[in-house]
């Protein structure tokens, strides 16, 4: 890796850290955003995005252990086993070049849905709304390694508290990561390379969660995320037009 990849990397795992950590979610979409302007290939940035979204992830789900909503979990989690496992086998024999373009339309398609329609939409805890919710997250966290917004949504309309939200979303982002990185380690897709890449970036993801934590306070969580929808946006056109 040469030095101003190395630095790229870095500052994009950090940057990621910090809107996981402030928001709860994100870290996938952001570092897909910039992941395949410089990732030797699409498949290898996917893996590194859910590998270091697995130590976010953890970490942030034992210090809310206590307020975790288990009974919610189960059927979303078995939802998003069966589409995450499709999408992984699907995505494997297709070309960089249509990935990269769908992942353009996705970023796009997320982008406007969250900046214009997601304090709209609120999910009741149905059997139904729980197994849409877990089966698209599979499937976005297998083909684009960004499975989190439907979880997201189903989760904030269900949750009493800010912890019980923390605690839940995590543990269950957790464990689908732990899941699909499985499935990534049977297809062949985590390397030497992505290991070297993910070890790196763990220092980077540390660095950005203790800052995101220092920074709260000072932040408007609502700003930062409109700032990282504007950018996802522009990042999915340029993923488009070239």
């Amino acid at each position: 890796m040469q030095l101003p990849t190395v630095l790229l990397f870095l500052l994009t795992c950090s940057v990621g850290s910090v809107i996981q950590t402030v928001s709860g979610f994100g870290f996938g979409i952001f570092v897909m955003s910039i992941f395949p302007y410089f990732m030797p290939s699409y498949a290898g940035g996917v893996a590194i995005s859910s590998m270091l979204s697995l130590t976010t992830t953890v970490l942030i789900a034992f210090r809310y252990r206590r307020s975790v909503l288990w009974n919610l979990l189960p059927i979303p989690m078995a939802s998003f086993v069966v589409f995450s496992t499709l999408a992984i086998y699907l995505s494997g024999g297709q070309s960089d070049a249509l990935l990269k373009k769908l992942l353009g339309i996705v970023l796009i398609g997320m982008s406007i849905y969250f900046l214009f329609f997601s304090a709209k939409i609120k999910l009741n805890p149905t059997l139904l709304n729980s197994i849409l919710a877990g089966g698209l997250g599979g499937f976005l966290n297998g083909m684009f390694g960004m499975g989190g917004p439907p979880m997201v949504v189903y989760l904030l309309s269900v949750s009493k508290s800010n912890e019980e939200y923390l605690g839940t979303i995590q543990t269950y982002f957790a464990i689908t990561n732990l899941y699909t990185i499985f499935l990534r380690i049977l297809n062949g897709t985590v390397t030497v390379a992505v290991v070297q890449y993910w070890l790196f970036g763990i220092a980077a993801v540390l660095a950005g969660m203790l800052l995101g934590r220092k920074i709260f306070s000072a932040l408007n969580p609502l700003m930062l995320k409109k700032v990282v929808y504007v950018f996802m946006a522009l990042s999915g056109a340029t993923m488009l037009i070239k």
